[in-house]
């Protein structure tokens, strides 16, 4: 895979996150109504400007902002976007809409997880107008001048996902649903945080990105893709194996610090031909281990209830 091989009309803008490259990809749709496919968050909004500044654009420039969904890494520079730019309209899931608008209980969730280090992750987090707010539930048309995008029903890593799919370029914009790769690596990860994975919706996801026949898949983590099926077959693989793991752990009924070690210890195992430069940066899109157990966790909990 050529790392310089892009979608026609499509430009991958490297966010920089906490100033490493290759953990959080915005990409940016030219033409006649310029449009972002997940800004990311809050903190990376100066790498967003300067990437911009490289096609020639500005924030002033924008006038779509689509969300794969609302988690921070993805959507958290929006409300900063649109204060900014009140031109902007932000296209989203009807599920993650309300969440845009009053953040109060998206931000408690994830300072559960973050503490002390949402800041310096995610950035100032700023409410969304609603009159900047269009929701979509999947099958719509998107007309962005003379763009035209339809957006999809896409559930599995969160129920508020979409996948976004661009005509002109062959793209499908899938945000999470394809995990997280590095280019020129044939090698794809999962990342399976709680609280909404759902296996059986996340293939069926898979099978509709497969239908759609596109010539790119672009992740948020890391970039765009052409060997799309390889990719989806080798991600379906994976993403199955590492929930048949955790179904094992917890019938096995050891205690739960011994079975998150033993996923971590097979998902090392998994990257162990990699050097450790890919490692670590696979480690940092998908995030701890930890939470990518208790996610796949929940989900089986959840079945057996």
């Amino acid at each position: 895979m050529n790392t310089n091989a892009t979608p026609t009309g499509v430009a991958t803008i490297d966010v920089h996150h906490l100033g490493r490259s290759q953990i959080i990809s915005a990409f940016l749709l030219h033409g006649d109504e310029p449009a972002i496919v997940d800004p990311g968050p809050a903190s990376t909004l100066p790498a967003l400007e300067a990437g911009l500044a490289e096609q020639q654009l500005a924030l002033s420039d924008i006038r779509h902002i689509l969300l794969t969904h609302i988690h921070l890494d993805h959507a958290g520079a929006t409300g900063m976007i649109v204060a900014r730019n009140p031109n902007v309209q932000v296209h989203v899931h009807t599920r993650g809409a309300p969440h845009l608008i009053d953040p109060s209980r998206l931000l408690a969730s994830a300072t559960q997880l973050y503490g002390d280090s949402m800041d310096r992750l995610w950035g100032r987090i700023l409410p969304v107008p609603e009159s900047a707010v269009e929701t979509l539930d999947g099958g719509e048309t998107l007309n962005l001048g003379t763009r035209t995008l339809r957006a999809y029903n896409a559930p599995g890593h969160a129920k508020h996902h979409l996948v976004y799919f661009d005509q002109r370029s062959g793209t499908a914009f899938i945000g999470d649903n394809g995990g997280v790769r590095l280019p020129n690596l044939a090698f794809t990860r999962p990342a399976t945080p709680p609280p909404d994975i759902n296996l059986e919706q996340w293939v069926e996801t898979l099978d509709l990105i497969a239908r759609l026949e596109p010539q790119w898949i672009a992740l948020t983590h890391f970039g765009a893709y052409a060997d799309v099926a390889f990719h989806l077959e080798d991600y379906r693989e994976r993403l199955l194996r590492w929930g048949e793991w955790v179904r094992r752990g917890i019938e096995s009924g050891t205690d739960e610090a011994t079975q998150i070690a033993a996923f971590e210890a097979a998902v090392a195992a998994e990257a162990e031909s990699l050097d450790s430069d890919k490692r670590a940066i696979l480690a940092q899109q998908t995030g701890a281990m930890m939470l990518s157990w208790r996610g796949l966790a929940r989900y089986w909990q959840k079945q057996n209830a």
